[in-house]
């Protein structure tokens, strides 16, 4: 292998689609999403196509069991076109999205997959907290102080008669528990003050090489400090402790910035909405794919 260290570095494709055409992911970089599209009507059109009634999506993550996709897990399918929108994906790195059709009869058909990279964030605002609850509450933050991550040992012990050792069982580690200081300023100041005071699981992920593991967080103690005068940033204080990641089944689908009232604020009447998006699915993925 000859490397040209001179050649300017490769940029992943935005949009990606499956070798079958059936799946299709776009980077929705202003969010640091995934859109997915799924239709198996396109290129050689899936077998009983018409039996198909829900599809699952799972994302794989380098090193990592696979994840189902929040909001894809599972979603309708009738007539075998469906969408999803991936708001957890890790950033920085390659992950793999397979999508499996469910026929009327419960039985899978042939899973669709492709590849795709979320680029990572660029100091100084090179942290994203999500909202899992409402994405589009989600921030792009300066993180000025992280101290250090503590796990709590869980050990139990009884005194023995007789020896100067106990009886001791130690359980796994207690989860990850921290302080975050983070900046903000002009409007960033509303949608992160928002962000810190809405009871609900968030989800804190950075760029790899700070060797950071995105984390599900609770939020407590939240604070906001002037740095200045009243117009200049502010900053905030919190305490995070680390959760398990909060169940996908069910889920509905949830894009960040786009909802029935976004739809509704930007157009007049249903006519300019169709006149905008082709299918239902461009509607429903806000025309990122």
């Amino acid at each position: 292998m000859i490397v040209d260290p001179d050649a300017p570095l490769v940029e992943p494709p935005e949009t990606v689609t499956s070798p079958d055409g059936w799946l299709r992911a776009a980077v929705d970089t202003a969010w640091a999403g995934v859109a997915l599209a799924v239709d198996y009507t396109a290129s050689t059109p899936l077998d009983d196509v018409a039996a198909v009634r829900r599809v699952l999506i799972t994302r794989q993550d380098p090193g990592a069991a696979a994840v189902r996709v929040r909001g894809a897990d599972l979603a309708w399918a009738v007539g075998g076109v469906s969408q999803g929108y991936d708001h957890e994906a890790p950033l920085g790195v390659g992950v793999t999205y397979t999508a499996h059709p469910q026929y009327a009869d419960g039985t899978w058909g042939p899973a669709s997959s492709l590849g795709i990279t979320l680029p990572a964030p660029g100091p100084p605002a090179d942290v994203w907290i999500k909202s899992l609850d409402v994405p589009g509450a989600s921030a792009r933050v300066t993180v000025t102080a992280w101290p250090q991550l503590s796990w709590e040992a869980r050990i139990e012990q009884a005194a023995i008669a007789g020896s100067r050792y106990p009886a001791a069982a130690q359980d796994v580690y207690a989860a990850a528990a921290s302080e975050i200081t983070l900046d903000a300023e002009g409007t960033a100041i509303e949608a992160v003050r928002e962000l810190l005071t809405t009871p609900g699981v968030l989800l804190v992920q950075t760029r790899p090489a700070y060797h950071r593991p995105d984390m599900y967080v609770l939020m407590s103690g939240p604070a906001e400090s002037l740095d200045g005068e009243p117009d200049e940033s502010r900053t905030f204080t919190a305490s995070l402790v680390q959760v398990e990641r909060p169940d996908t089944a069910g889920q509905r689908m949830r894009m960040p910035g786009w909802s029935y009232d976004a739809l509704a604020a930007q157009f007049a009447t249903y006519d300019a909405v169709t006149a905008s998006y082709s299918t239902y699915q461009a509607l429903a993925l806000r025309g990122v794919l």
